[in-house]
Parts: C-alpha cells; structure tokens; sequence
C-alpha cells in the first residue's frame, strides 16, 4: 500500500514558507486532505498490527518445530546408544505403571498414541500388551461426538492388533471404569473373550443385555469386579453379565461386588470354587448368607462399608466355619446406614469361626460419632479368638476405642504367633480427636448449659497407655514375655492424649538386635520395624499447655534416625497439645471442640 495516493500528491501542493491561505474554499480543502491522510495513516497501523501477530503466530510455529527437531534428534541419539532393554523398561514404567495409578488417564490411547519407534521395541512384549485399561470420566464425556468414537474405535483396533501379534493370544486384562462404552469398541472387544482373565466392569453395558447376544464362553475368566453406577440393583447387574456369559465350574477364583448385593441367585456353581471374595456396601446378614455359600477354599475376604442390618439385626444362631480362610478386612463406613464399630461383634464377628485365620484388619475410618466409637462386648469379642484358636500373625486396629486392657486380652490369644501389629488410635472422648467433632450432634447444647459445674467429666478409652507400652518391654522385671515372635509395630496416635515417648523407647531399644545379643530376654525376636505417628489433634494453633521440654526425648529420638529399623514422625514432640488421660473439659475447651465440626484436622 502506498503512503499517500497519487491523486492526493496532485491535489497537494509543494510547501512554500510564503504560503498562505487564500480563503475558505482553500481551508476547508487542506481539512479534508487531513482527514485523508489521517485515514491512511489508521490503515497502515492496523496492517503493521496484523503483520506483528502473524509474525508472533509464526515464531510460535518455529518454536514447537525446533522441540520437535530437538527431541527427534535425541530419541535418535538415545535409541542409538540406549540398549532396547532398558528403553523398554522406560516405556512399561510410563505407559503401564502410572497408568493405573491415574484413573483419568486411558491407557489404551496412551499406549497407542505413542510414537512408531517407541511402539516398534515393545511390540513383541506382551506384557505391554496385556491389560486393556480404558477410564476417565472427563474422557467419556467426549464419547458423544462420532469423531471421538471413531478414534477410541481405532487406537482399540490396534491396541488388539498388537495384542495378537505380541502376546500370542496370551490372557487378557480388561478394566472398563466408564458408565457406558461405544458399541463399536466394545464389538471388538467381545470378540476376545476367549482371552479375558481380568474383568473390570464399572456401569452398565448394553451388549451384554442385548437380545440377539448369544451365550459367550469366558475359559479362561480368573477374576470378575462388578460395580453398579446407576440405580439398577447390583444383582440385575450380575444377573446381566450371567446371562450373557459361560465361565466353567471352577475357572472364577476372584470375586469383587460394589454396592449392596441381596441375594446369590447369579453365577450359580462359582461361589464354591472361589479363592478371594470382596464385598462393598452389603448388610452384615447378606454377608453371614454369602460366606456361608461358598466353598471350603474362600482364602481372602474384605468387607468395606458394612451396611446396618434389614433384618434388625436378627441373623441366623448358627456359625460359619472358614477352614481356609487367611485375610479378613472389614473398614466400615462413614453414613448412618453403615454399622458401628460398637454392633460389629454382635452382628458378625460372633457368627464366623475362622481357624486358620493369619491377617485380621478392622477399620472405623475415623468417620464414627463420640458415643458410636466404643469397642463394646469384649467377651464377645474374646470368644470369637477362642472358638476360632487361629494362628494370627498380623494384626491391625483402627480407630475402633478399644482400651488398652481390652486390646492386651486379645493379644494374650495369639501371644505366641503375632508377627505385625498396627494400632492407630483416635481414642473416644478427647476433645480434639476426629471423633470429637460430632460431639455437637451427640451433646445438645442445652444439656451443656444445665450443667450446674463449669466442667464436665469425659469418660476416656485409652489404648497406647504406659502400661500397654511397659509390657512389650521383655527387660522389664515383671515382664511375661509378651509377644515374643513380634517383628513389626506401628502405631499412630491422633487423640491428643500424653504419649509416653520414654516408654515406647525402651521397648525400642530392649528389642533392637543389639540389646537381645548381649542378654536379652530368651525366645524373644528383635523387631525388624518400628513406625510411630503422633498427630496433632486441634485445630488451633495454640497448645492446650506448656510442657517442660524433656531433652532425653531429642536425644534419643536423634539417635534413632540412624536406625534404618524404625521410622519417627512425631508432630508434637514437646508436648504441648497433650493432656493427661483423666484432664478436666472445661467449657470452653469443649465449645471449640463443638466449633471443630466444620473444621480441618490437622496431622
């Protein structure tokens, strides 16, 4: 574009200092020349504005092309001087590994998307191959336009054909977390069933309700994991996938049900002949009437979220005997229609004989109220370990407000085969503890203005005592030998009450390898591990009291961070958010415990 126009430089006459306005024809003519070059003038701006973007658009472009070339050139360098060995471990680490840890990543797409020289090493490995792991709500919400169909068609289309051609028709992993899946992939990937041995179903499937779906043959199917995302009931669910498959007797080894299952009317012939049995969000009763059918090779079964009973709490008298039953995880949930750590032994515990029991993990999760977090019936409790006389190596407490005599009755059963013990303690009624955040729901707070003293009484279930911790110490003079096999102790301690950090060093340093070399106590093992977690149970900043800072606790502790056998995190080191078990609750401690109900808990 040219500065000014050639019938404007006619129009325009050469300056001249003599020069002068005539009249004003010629000034409303010079007004209009202005205008005129003012006009061009906005033009050249804007088209020098647009060539600057284009040239920043173009810099932009130049850049992503030199990555580009630079990362070409060093995957050339490193596939040249990189054995196909150790970039093949690099590639199963970031395309397999991390894939499952991430549960909005496709490991489908990520796999395939990949570039060919990357896909060109491990297309013979197939264990690359094996595990079709396709999740992600955010990616699913895609599935809606044809084009992203067509992609995740595609990338299945060669995920199975690398699967063929590397695995040699090797067994097959499939998870599908999603609410639904494109017929089309799912098409393609019904025709290898023949090859399925882990199956992850999250949601519901048309094709497997479809009338024109014929009986498939699973030969092969190892584990099955059902979970229902709708409000269809889970057994319509199981019942679905039942119709539509045909696993032989005896193939089924792993079984895992999400949501509540009511009755075993589906996979019919499988319930004996499975080894692990994982049921969610299910009624203590519909749990005894599940155990009950299965076989006598049921080795693992957790229990998460145990749902109050329907039946009010009416189960049938008679016992259920696991002969080889090894792990037992019961976690139970957090909602109103969960059951209660203080029902767990009427409900369940007192229906089941375990024999060969050798992992038992029980968890409130933090989650239960000041008065529902309370281990009531001991004897029950007790009676369970004594008809079950099983040979317990590892247990794990969470949680749960079993008091320390409690806790050491138990463990007097399984003296002689405890290996591993846990204990994570949020004992009930301290005020600070997760438990004491409900208590708003569980005291009214006109019960608190009628109390005639300006102090309350709380009654305190204490676990990690002095006394408990005195006892594991073989060195001590009146020592039993308590737990003498014991090679692993954890404990976590969030309830704010005084933690006796002397006494838990003695048992540390009564049971390193050292001490028990030079004289310890006979038949007692040394302990391999050792992990202490001391939380801070308030919110506030400020310390219930000022402790004096005892410098042996430093000391020590500093000596023990040269002993790879034990792990210490202590937040609380001093002291100063401790109180003493028997410690008075005045008001105005309790009205910020009420206060903490909507607040964080800090670690």
């Amino acid at each position: 574009m040219a500065l000014i126009s050639p019938e404007l430089n006619e129009s325009l006459p050469e300056p001249n200092a003599h020069w002068t306005v005539r009249g004003p024809a010629d000034t409303q003519k010079l007004d209009g020349m202005l205008q005129t070059v003012k006009g061009y003038k906005d033009s050249i701006l804007a088209e020098l504005s647009a060539l600057e973007e284009k040239k920043a658009i173009y810099q932009r472009r130049l850049l992503t092309v030199q990555d580009r070339e630079r990362r070409i050139r060093f995957h050339q360098s490193t596939f040249s001087t990189v054995p196909e060995e150790v970039l093949t471990l690099i590639f199963e680490e970031i395309c397999l590994e991390n894939s499952f840890k991430e549960r909005k990543r496709t490991y489908a797409i990520v796999l395939c998307g990949v570039c060919r020289v990357w896909r060109r090493i491990v297309s013979s490995r197939g264990k690359c191959w094996s595990t079709f792991h396709v999740c992600g709500t955010t990616f699913y919400k895609k599935m809606r336009e044809q084009k992203q169909r067509d992609n995740l068609r595609n990338l299945t289309k060669m995920f199975l054909g690398y699967a063929v051609t590397s695995t040699r028709k090797l067994p097959l992993s499939l998870h599908i977390e999603c609410t639904t899946i494109p017929s089309s992939t799912m098409s393609l990937l019904l025709k290898e069933v023949s090859r399925w041995e882990v199956v992850k179903l999250v949601g519901t499937h048309d094709d497997f309700n479809s009338l024109d779906s014929r009986m498939t043959i699973f030969p092969i199917l190892r584990s099955l994991t059902i979970c229902n995302s709708s409000d269809r009931p889970l057994e319509d669910l199981v019942q679905q996938f039942d119709n539509f498959s045909s696993i032989p007797i005896g193939v089924l080894r792993n079984l895992c049900l999400w949501q509540r299952l009511l009755r075993r009317d589906s996979l019919t012939g499988h319930w004996d002949h499975l080894t692990r049995l994982e049921l969610h969000d299910t009624s203590s009763e519909n749990i005894i009437d599940t155990l009950r059918g299965c076989g006598s090779v049921l080795q693992t079964v957790t229990l998460t979220n145990i749902a109050a009973s329907q039946r009010g709490g009416i189960i049938s008298s008679s016992t259920v005997t696991l002969v080889a039953l090894r792990e037992l995880t019961i976690s139970l949930g957090s909602t109103r229609d969960d059951l209660r750590s203080r029902d767990l032994a009427q409900c369940l515990l007192n229906r089941l004989t375990l024999p060969g029991l050798t992992s038992l993990k029980v968890s409130a999760n933090g989650q239960e109220t000041l008065y529902d977090n309370h281990w009531v019936a001991p004897d029950v409790v007790e009676d369970f370990f004594c008809r079950s006389n099983f040979p317990l190596q590892e247990l794990s407490l969470s949680e749960l407000g079993i008091s320390d005599t409690q806790l050491k009755s138990l463990l007097d059963h399984i003296n002689q085969t405890l290996k591993v013990l846990s204990i994570t303690e949020t004992t009930s009624g301290t005020p600070g503890s997760r438990h004491s955040r409900s208590l708003g729901a569980s005291l009214s707070m006109s019960s608190i203005a009628s109390t005639s003293s300006s102090s309350l009484e709380c009654e305190v279930v204490e676990t990690l005592s002095t006394v408990f911790l005195q006892e594991l110490n073989p060195d001590r003079p009146s020592s039993s030998g308590f737990l003498p096999v014991l090679t692993e102790l954890n404990l976590t301690r969030n309830s704010g009450l005084k933690f006796d950090r002397r006494a838990f060093l003695d048992v540390v340093c009564s049971r390193s390898p050292d001490i028990l070399r030079l004289g310890g106590k006979a038949g007692v093992v040394p302990l391999e591990k050792i992990s202490l977690r001391i939380g801070i149970p308030r919110r506030s900043s400020e310390a219930t009291r000022e402790h004096a800072i005892d410098p042996f606790d430093f000391a020590v502790y500093g000596a023990l961070k040269r002993d790879l056998r034990v792990c210490i995190n202590d937040n609380d080191p001093e002291g100063k958010y401790e109180m003493k078990s028997r410690d008075v609750i005045d008001e105005s401690v309790l009205n910020d415990v009420v206060d903490m109900s909507s607040g964080e808990y800090l670690d």
